[in-house]
């Protein structure tokens, strides 16, 4: 089969021929073709690796495995493609000198060839130009070419060995600066929770930075120039900036990941066996939430009006209808969700397609509650559950005590290894099959107490199970993060296609700060005042109120747009063991990259086809 060498010449030890492309020895034998071919840092780089590997797999959990095999076939075929230019440059610092690409059968027949031409080298050897295994379309390649410049630049920066320092300071000083309780949560919550959304904030500083910089700089200092005058669009150009910010943050953010991963592996491997049962069937899992159908309080709601209306006749052209609506819209929900004492409120939970799931896997209710009594702080109540078909004799009674304002959670078909219920997982435990003859599952919950309790509609209660792994899981959690980031570059590179890096800089702080305040601009939406509201009344109150007509509105829009973006919690997902779902990920996509990310896209392109560039030279 043909293939292309690269020959090197040494002044005292002859020729040598390196294959040109991908190297199967390599990708089959690593570090131990690396050092017997004397290729000495990647070799014992790949060989640390390789150890650290080992001793992290006699440490996981066997579930984990495939992400070891994963990750080891992921790493051997990088080696591959980038093994025969390794040694190339080896051969180099050794005092080799390139002297063309012949194309050959094998290394012996590509030195042949070579003596057998002498010193009248084809000029097409001498160019070292091999065919292209893959044809791209001259667009991409042109899009490829500008991010690759795009990383060139990153690495001229310096930039890339301090975010390297900060991001290992981070994965690996951050969960052993901070100690855990020695529970499996306070493990996930230092692990998972902190140190993503360090790795997150990190990298989305950074990449509102190379955003900005990258594109205003090369304009200010008319290197931008001489690419605009080639033929290339600009939108091209704009395009590949965004793919090579997107190619660092998917290496680092990759590696960063990667690391978290196999780091809360290794650290789980120290827990009690109590703890690591519950690490595997409550936390290091994907599980998937089912709740009730929920009540058509609207339907509900213009009913009872019309007849409020019929029955107070003309008493009612001076009501204030809209008040009403909301007076009888929290009365009728207070109905549904108030369970008086010493009696029961029962849910029924359609399982639809994870019917099958829910039959050999554990199952968690998650549920809060307040107390119709005033209350400073939360109390202890005592609840009664009965959970399982109606009139079955296998129905699972549990008596606990919960306090108000409070999320629970509570496994209800645990059993352990002789099949008796327990409360908590244990390791090697069985479950319970609790639904009934059609995939329904029915709780029914007493109030032994003298006080009503009340169930909020929205998350009152929730049925949690076991929908996938924590692999995959994690993966498609941290793809959301590199979503988010995808934003951020967009909001970068257009507030730069129009303006100079400080003001660019300003605009794109000032963008993310909006999208931090979140919780601000719902709490104005909510109240429906800029000002303050006499918590007797609900009334708008204030100086600031005056300027609500104008204020609320942008709020609203403001709230809408970022709902769009913020609607996703990956970080909280994984580290309560929730599941960051496909479809999810999907409208991640959808909404931030498409949606909000097309506009700034859109915007920047606009402004930077039309910016004249001569005329940015020297402006701050």
């Amino acid at each position: 089969m043909s293939a292309h060498f690269e020959i090197l010449r040494h002044p005292h030890q002859g020729l040598a021929a390196v294959k040109h492309g991908f190297s199967w020895p390599a990708a089959m034998l690593a570090w131990g073709w690396a050092l017997a071919m004397r290729v000495w840092l990647p070799g014992a780089a790949l060989l640390v690796v390789h150890v650290t590997l080992a001793l992290i797999a006699t440490k996981l959990v066997s579930e984990n495995s495939g992400l070891l095999i994963a990750v080891g076939v992921g790493l051997q075929a990088c080696f591959g493609a980038r093994a025969n230019y390794l040694l190339s440059r080896a051969y180099q610092e050794r005092g080799y000198f390139y002297q063309g690409l012949v194309p050959a059968t094998s290394p012996a027949d590509a030195i042949a060839k070579f003596k057998a031409v002498g010193e009248d080298i084809p000029a097409e050897w001498r160019l070292g130009v091999a065919p292209a295994l893959l044809t791209v379309p001259a667009g991409l390649r042109q899009l490829l070419a500008v991010a690759r410049l795009t990383i060139k630049a990153v690495v001229r920066y310096r930039l890339l060995p301090v975010l390297a320092v900060l991001l290992v300071l981070v994965v690996v000083g951050l969960p052993l600066a901070l100690k855990h309780d020695g529970t499996a949560r306070g493990l996930v919550q230092i692990v998972i929770t902190y140190t993503l959304s360090a790795v997150t904030a990190i990298l989305g500083l950074v990449t509102l930075w190379l955003a900005t910089g990258t594109l205003a700089r090369d304009v200010e200092d008319c290197s931008m120039q001489m690419v605009a005058v080639k033929p290339i669009a600009r939108w091209q150009i704009w395009l590949g900036k965004w793919l090579g910010i997107m190619g660092l943050n998917f290496v680092l953010l990759g590696l960063s990941g990667l690391s978290i991963y196999l780091l809360i592996q290794w650290r789980a491997a120290s827990l009690p066996d109590k703890q690591q049962a519950i690490l595997k069937n409550e936390l290091l899992i994907a599980r998937g939430s089912l709740k009730e159908v929920p009540p058509d309080i609207d339907a509900d709601v213009e009913k009872v009006l019309k007849e409020r209306i019929k029955e107070i006749g003309a008493v009612a052209n001076g009501a204030d209808l809209a008040q009403v609506r909301k007076d009888v819209k929290e009365a009728i929900k207070s109905q549904y969700q108030a369970v008086p004492p010493q009696q029961t409120r029962p849910w029924v939970i359609e399982t639809g397609l994870a019917r099958g799931q829910l039959e050999n896997t554990p199952i968690y209710l998650r549920v809060k509650f307040r107390s119709a009594q005033y209350s400073l702080k939360p109390e202890t109540y005592g609840t009664l559950w009965e959970i399982g078909p109606p009139n079955a004799t296998n129905r699972v009674r549990i008596s606990r005590p919960l306090t108000t304002d409070t999320f629970h959670e509570f496994g209800i078909n645990l059993l352990d290894q002789k099949g008796n219920p327990v409360s908590d997982p244990v390791k090697g435990g069985k479950f319970k099959n609790l639904l009934d003859a059609e995939g329904r599952l029915f709780i029914l919950f007493g109030n032994p107490n003298q006080a009503a309790v009340l169930f909020d509609l929205e998350e009152g209660m929730e049925v949690l199970y076991h929908e996938s792994g924590f692999g995959l899981n994690f993966t498609r959690g941290t793809a959301i993060v590199f979503i988010w980031l995808g934003l951020l570059a967009a909001v970068g590179l257009a507030g730069a296609s129009y303006l100079s890096f400080p003001v660019a800089a300003f605009f794109s702080i000032t963008v993310l700060i909006v999208g931090m305040s979140s919780g601000t601009i719902a709490t104005v939406v909510k109240d429906g005042t800029f000002g303050s509201t006499n918590h007797d009344t609900g009334v708008p109150e204030g100086v600031l109120g005056a300027v609500d007509f104008i204020m609320v509105p942008l709020f609203k829009t403001a709230h809408d747009v970022l709902t769009l973006v913020n609607s996703f919690s990956p970080i909280d997902a994984l580290s309560t063991g929730r599941s960051v779902s496909w479809m999810t990920l999907l409208r991640a996509v959808l909404q931030i990259w498409c949606l909000i990310g097309g506009i700034f896209a859109a915007f920047g392109i606009l402004a930077f086809t039309r910016r004249e560039l001569a005329t940015a030279q020297g402006k701050g």
